[in-house]
């Protein structure tokens, strides 16, 4: 990064190794279900009537229901489809004589080491003028915030980041960077002759959120770097 005339670099870092945990475990349970089905092939007998190998509905069992209960819980289907995919994909194999673990081996493996490439891809500065937050990582999305036009600063620290002190400084602008918002939606329907009327609200909350280039996601020592944010707002 080029330093403009007078302007000092205060902060030079990128997000913690473990600020990306959760893709790991999962590219790593993946990977984990492939290497156990290559090394120990499970013979569940099943009724004549099942037209499918008990091996291939155990890894229809043992990778899709973990993978949606994954998805539920981070509000994203990209996971529940990943595996439904990767299934499919094992069982046509299966059926065409191939390794059935092979599919979540030469998922989980790339995938793991993707992540990483990913974290470092990562890069936070902070100067005596602005913040800068940038990714490259197959493509390059840049941000740089004056610190003039910064109102406030929310730190935000998971169980993780407690333990070995690393979590997201989010910069609050009065345009609404780093702002988004939670919605809740309630509705009622009543048929009346043969039509149906229905009504429904819903109630939104502004909450502290941003994607991981346009706030200091998962660095070491946050309160650190929010105290020098804030000394240069109040400065």
């Amino acid at each position: 990064m080029r330093l403009m005339r007078g302007e000092e670099l205060l902060v030079d870092t990128r997000p913690h190794p473990l600020a990306f945990a959760g893709l790991y475990v999962l590219y790593g349970y993946v990977l984990t279900v492939g290497i156990l089905l290559w090394m120990r092939p499970l013979n569940v007998r099943l009724p004549e009537f099942l037209p499918v190998e008990g091996e291939v509905l155990s890894l229809w069992v043992v990778l899709v229901v973990p993978l949606i209960i994954a998805s539920l819980i981070k509000i994203s289907w990209r996971w529940a489809l990943a595996s439904v995919i990767l299934a499919a994909l094992s069982t046509y194999m299966r059926m065409q004589g191939y390794p059935l673990w092979l599919p979540e081996v030469a998922f989980g493996l790339p995938g793991i080491l993707s992540v990483d490439f990913y974290r470092r891809g990562h890069r936070y500065y902070v100067t005596s003028r602005r913040l800068v937050m940038e990714k490259r990582f197959l493509t390059v999305r840049k941000r740089e915030l004056p610190i003039s036009k910064i109102n406030d600063v929310i730190v935000e620290i998971p169980l993780l980041g407690r333990i070995f002190n690393f979590g997201t400084v989010i910069p609050l602008t009065a345009s609404g960077l780093g702002v988004g918002e939670d919605l809740a939606l309630a509705g009622t329907s009543m048929k009346v002759s043969r039509f149906e009327v229905g009504v429904a609200g819903g109630r939104g909350v502004n909450v502290p959120r941003a994607r991981t280039f346009l706030a200091l996601y998962g660095v070491p020592d946050p309160d650190r770097i929010s105290g020098i944010i804030s000394s240069l707002i109040a400065g």
